[in-house]
């Protein structure tokens, strides 16, 4: 069982705000780099590249709601810049979320 199964009823709403995966290749690379050395360590041992949106997707959920932006904005890029702002929720009948 999920964590998500044990405290989301179905039906229920999960919401997220996430640093995920970059929309240019180039920035993708250097987010592959990045997590195979030293952001976990910098980062308490998160990932920059991590595409959640597929994630939820493929662990049966529904986004209802999904924005994509850079924060925070500055001119320079940077591999966590890109993040995702939304709302997903657990299916009501049968199947694991």
């Amino acid at each position: 069982m999920s964590p998500t199964e044990r405290f989301l009823r179905p039906g229920g709403q999960l919401r997220f705000f996430e640093h995920v995966r970059a929309d240019s290749p180039a920035m993708r690379r250097v987010q592959r780099v990045l997590d195979a050395t030293v952001w976990p360590r910098l980062a308490g041992g998160c990932r920059t590249g991590r595409d959640t949106q597929t994630a939820l997707t493929g662990a049966g959920f529904t986004i209802t709601s999904l924005e994509k932006f850079a924060f925070p904005q500055t001119r320079l890029p940077s591999p966590a810049a890109t993040h995702i702002l939304g709302t997903a929720e657990r299916p009501r009948s049968g199947g694991t979320p």
